[in-house]
């Protein structure tokens, strides 16, 4: 999701934007009754409804705030009907000039419901009406009313984001999983939001301390902030508070005619009390008072709104510098404790030099990268950089004179009180305000930061699991290594293990002739031509060794190649329990290798069976929430293994449990049920599996099919091998008695080209459409399916595949300006890394990419630049990519 909305909403920009939808969607939605609505939203909207267009009583009743209010809400709300809920409370009416005329009331009341004195709301809270999810999450997504209206109607069905997208896109204006992914999770924090505001107000009427008008206030809040500044008042301070002790001496009937200007005067030396130690002298009373003032000021809704307003309006700089070298050497030294120990133990296993860049870094909050934050954030978290927030002296201008004019511009004034006043204004907004904006700052910075990695990740680990499957080769894994040597494992064309093995061709078991000798034999034995080498540790060195076989012509190079796998997440595989239950008598070391080679042969099947976090193409995944991070992924691997399909009679459980609808359990009773009643022969046998209902099965009967290999060849259903789901199975059988086609042709050419013809005509489609009532957009989608050929992978529409090389450039041989080529092996915000043929990726930043939008496994031309022989590192500049997608890449090996 882009920038959260929710967390600009309290500006006063923001705040005054249209509530309703649209002027024409206001009055019909007035009209209609909201089924999605909770049941306590219905209330609480019949009581806006109620109360709409009466002038309400405003906290801070001056003619200024009146004169600016007044031309506001007629331009925003001066073309509305005066029947619409929402409409003008300024409107012109007999209640409104009787309330306009009366006398403004006292600004202190002792107690009731009504009584705040320390709320200070706005004009604007008073223009607000209780929203509906579907209106709320309209607003805050950007997205039509309409497609709101029906995403909300989905997710409370438990509808799933891969079965919305391909057969339900109609009602959500074809929005793509990842944009619906977003709109999820802003559905989510709205429901969320409700129960929030609903428990809130339910509280605070068991306490007998707002009214109607309070709680409808409340109700209206449209993000967590603004939530958290109507409650701000009502909130029950902590009992050691300077402010609580000060309310327990009495004080407070005092703080409250100082702080509005309400007589009688106050004088210091009448609440004097030399029996009471705290009430000793003027000092301790003033000081008293002060504190009380200062709590009642920063909780004041008006003064949190403004300060929102100005943090968005001024310039405001975030700081970094390194950490004094007296910091770090007490770390280091300190006392000799296991903690201090400990702590200097953990730094240092991080290298300070990586936030060299941040030593001495400056930038506004306005531009600030999400990279740059997580890098600040995690340098922080180990002492290495100190972070503050640098203000200028404008804002705290503007802040001071609008809370003196919130409290000043009326009431009694004498020395006294301005004395005061202006005492505990400078101390709230030093020690309360401004260090609340710079916590609010790094919250925000931190909550998009944390955002675009996890966006980062998904994007990543879509591209990564939808990259094409090596098929109709046999493939030798190799999971390289120094001290425990290179494990080999070679699997066949169905990813069946055929041999294992381990060579040591590096470090102190080093035995070069063996190594060659095993590694040949294989090769020749199970005459297989694919390598699949794993890029953790030794996976350089290997590299070149493997390159000076090829050079030796121990290889030969006309036929055998090797492609750099991703081997993160496979240890963890090799001594998880899926790997035991595959592998029960196989060496942990050796299953690395099958998981490497198997990686290569169908990335998405092996790669399912491991926890997404750990395949390491994020971006900080360990500086973001864990649970967000998790569910993100998980959504993004059920909609990858849902649009490629599974065979029900041979997917295993890692595959099934992912498929949309499904879960472990469900998936555990479906191979149990084919285990004991043998294949499925159609879809709807999948009725028949206990914990299946007609819910599960209307989410994932489009995801799965009935191959003929499994069922001996026949297929009962033609269309169970197709993307067409059941539920239009009959419109599909239409439309073939028209074309006067057979199920028996489905993925034919000739099928396909009759089904073509059909799809153009415009006045076929209608009257199928018609006939079956069916949106023309699932009309089509459905042609869509029929065209296809039989068992098409999905990826194969994509074309990514994996990268094969034949040799190895040391970084050492190249120079500057060389045009190279090579592939996208991760994608960051600010560039990606490509992978060219020598022992390190390179580096193509954001400023070099030419504005295209890269992904993994992009095959581009590049040119090398900012060489650094030493520190191993270089970057490039993209030339071009590359149209065709070629599969045998040969690098100088000299």
């Amino acid at each position: 999701m882009s920038t959260r909305p929710r967390r600009q909403a309290a500006t006063r920009k923001r705040l005054v934007i249209e509530i309703s939808d649209s002027d024409e969607d206001a009055t019909s939605e007035s009209k209609d009754t909201d089924e999605y609505r909770p049941e306590q939203a219905r209330a609480v909207d019949s009581a806006a409804a109620a109360t709409a267009g009466v002038a309400k009583r405003k906290r801070w009743p001056t003619a200024r705030d009146t004169a600016a209010d007044a031309p506001a809400a007629k331009k925003k709300r001066g073309k509305k009907d005066a029947n619409v809920e929402n409409a003008c409370p300024n409107q012109s009416n007999p209640e409104t000039e009787a309330a306009a005329s009366a006398p403004p009331r006292s600004l202190t009341q002792p107690d009731g419901a009504a009584a705040s004195t320390t709320t200070g709301r706005s004009s604007f809270w008073e223009r607000r009406k209780v929203w509906n999810i579907h209106e709320l999450l309209a607003e805050t997504e950007n997205i039509q009313p309409t497609a709101a209206r029906n995403i909300v109607q989905l997710f409370e069905n438990e509808n799933t984001i891969p079965f919305i997208c391909r057969y339900r896109r109609d009602l959500v204006d074809h929005l793509p999983p990842d944009r619906l992914r977003d709109i999820r999770n802003t559905y989510t924090e709205i429901v969320d939001l409700r129960k929030k505001a609903e428990n809130i107000v339910t509280q605070l009427e068991r306490e007998n301390v707002i009214n109607e008008e309070i709680r409808d206030e409340l109700m209206c809040a449209k993000n967590n902030e603004e939530l958290e500044f109507l409650y701000a008042p009502y909130k029950p301070a902590s009992k050691g508070t300077l402010a609580e002790r000060a309310k327990a001496l009495g004080l407070e009937d005092y703080a409250d005619r100082l702080l509005y200007g309400t007589a009688p005067q106050v004088k210091l030396s009448s609440i004097v009390d030399p029996s009471n130690e705290a009430l000793a002298t003027e000092t301790l009373v003033l000081n008293g008072i002060c504190n009380i003032i200062i709590h009642n000021i920063s909780k004041n809704t008006n003064v949190l709104e403004e300060l929102r307003r100005l943090q968005n309006v001024h310039r405001i700089v975030l700081m970094c510098s390194k950490t004094k070298d007296s910091a770090a050497s007490k770390a280091s030294s300190g006392s000799g404790s296991k903690a201090t120990k400990s702590t200097a133990i953990a730094d240092r296993k991080i290298d300070s030099s990586k936030f060299e860049n941040y030593f001495n870094f400056q930038g506004d909050i306005k531009t600030i990268r999400p990279h740059q934050m997580l890098a600040i954030n995690r340098a922080e978290k180990h002492k290495f950089l100190s972070v503050k927030m640098d203000t200028n002296d404008y804002l705290k201008r503007d802040l001071s004179r609008f809370i003196s004019e919130q409290y000043m511009s009326q009431g009694l004034q004498y020395p006294l009180r301005r004395e005061i006043f202006n005492r505990a204004l400078e101390e709230c907004i030093t020690k309360k305000l401004q260090p609340l904006m710079c916590r609010q700052i790094r919250a925000d910075l931190k909550e998009k930061a944390q955002k675009a990695a996890i966006d980062v990740f998904a994007k990543n680990l879509k591209q990564l699991l939808l990259i094409s499957p090596l098929k109709g080769e046999r493939i030798l894994g190799i999971d390289p290594g120094f001290t425990n040597g290179c494990k080999l494992a070679i699997i066949s064309e169905t990813a069946v293990v055929l041999d294992t093995g381990v060579i040591y061709p590096h470090g102190a078991r080093a035995n070069k002739r063996a190594a060659e000798q095993k590694l040949v034999e294989l090769l020749s034995k199970h005459t297989c031509q694919v390598i699949a080498l794993g890029n953790g540790t030794a996976c350089r060195e290997t590299e070149f060794w493997l390159t000076d076989l090829f050079h030796a012509g121990i290889l030969d190079s006309r036929s055998i190649r090797y492609s750099i796998v991703n081997e993160n997440g496979a240890s963890v595989y090799s001594c998880s329990d899926v790997a035991s239950k595959e592998f029960p008598n196989m060496d942990t070391n050796e299953r690395s290798a099958v998981s490497i080679a198997r990686r290569l042969n169908d990335p998405l099947s092996e790669y399912v069976k491991i926890e997404p976090r750990h395949l390491g193409v994020g971006m900080y995944q360990h500086d973001v929430s864990e649970k967000t991070l998790t569910e993100s992924l998980k959504d993004v691997v059920s909609e990858c293994v849902s649009y490629v399909g599974v065979d029900l009679n041979t997917a295993s459980l890692s595959v099934l449990k992912h498929i949309a609808g499904l879960s472990e359990k469900k998936a555990e009773k479906i191979i149990e049920y084919r285990t004991a009643k043998g294949p499925f022969q159609s879809r709807k046998d999948l009725l028949s599996v206990r914990t299946i209902g007609e819910k599960s099965f209307v989410q994932c009967a489009g995801f799965v099919r009935i191959e003929p290999l499994s069922v001996g060849g026949r297929l009962k259903n033609p269309l169970d091998c197709t993307w067409v789901h059941p539920e239009s199975y009959k419109v599909a059988e239409t439309i073939l008695g028209e074309c006067d086609l057979k199920l028996s042709d489905i993925g034919k050419a000739s099928f396909i080209a009759r089904i073509k013809e059909f799809a153009a005509s415009k006045t076929k489609l209608d009257r199928i459409a018609k006939q079956h009532k069916l949106p023309m957009d699932r009309l089509e989608f459905l042609l869509v399916a029929l065209q296809r050929e039989l068992l098409q992978d999905y990826r194969a529409d994509l074309d990514k595949r994996p990268l094969f090389k034949q040799g190895l450039t040391r970084i050492e041989d190249l120079s500057n300006c060389e045009v190279v080529t090579g592939a996208v092996t991760n994608v960051t915000h600010f560039g990606a890394f490509v992978d060219i043929g020598v022992e390190r990726d390179g580096l193509l930043h954001k400023s070099h990419m030419k504005n295209c939008d890269l992904s993994i496994g992009d095959r581009i031309v590049a040119s090398v630049v900012n060489l650094d022989k030493k520190g191993l590192k270089f970057g490039l500049r993209l030339e071009n990519m590359l149209a065709e997608t070629d599969t045998s890449f040969t690098f100088k090996t000299e």
